[in-house]
């Protein structure tokens, strides 16, 4: 039989392989027609959020609330990332001056990591005004993400701790 902590390991490092994937093989949209990644990026906002709050009953029920817990968390906030890489790569794919440097895939995902870990080793830089104020709104998210989504996650594995422990009395 496989250790639940082998098998949790083993479906996020599969689920994170499938994240991955899918950022670097759906072609980039070049928004050069003058179409606007704001209405995606508040899709793709709302999913997230969706997802976490689909997340928290789940992790509440699990077995292993804590795995479940530390599961969710480093998919969401992965999959926050690849929200905000994909979004600077599509602006960057229209427009090459919205950055310091043109952005690929690598430096797109590179470049929103340092965001989220507020490093900014400033050599790629946001620099039209309405790309600052795209990297600010990920600064802003980002305080959401290490606060809100964090306890909400912690939150639900306590309960479920909890819950558990009841269970077993």
């Amino acid at each position: 039989m496989v250790k639940p902590a082998l098998w949790m390991g083993l479906r996020l490092a599969v689920s994170i392989v499938a994240l991955l994937w899918v950022y670097y093989t759906i072609p980039v949209k070049d928004s050069a027609d003058g179409d606007s990644d704001l209405p995606w990026l508040l899709l793709e906002l709302l999913i997230f959020g969706a997802i976490v709050g689909v997340q928290v009953p789940l992790i509440s029920r699990a077995r292993y609330p804590v795995l479940r817990g530390l599961e969710s968390l480093a998919l969401t906030v992965l999959l926050f990332l690849l929200i905000f890489a994909r979004v600077y790569l599509s602006n960057s794919a229209s427009d090459p001056a919205v950055f310091t440097q043109v952005l690929d895939k690598d430096t797109a995902l590179y470049f929103t990591t340092t965001v989220f870990a507020t490093v900014g080793f400033g050599d790629i830089v946001a620099a039209s005004n309405p790309m600052k104020l795209l990297v600010t709104l990920q600064m802003l998210l980002n305080l959401v993400v290490f606060g809100l989504v964090i306890r909400v996650i912690t939150s639900a594995a306590q309960r479920g701790m909890a819950r558990k422990k009841k269970d077993q009395n």
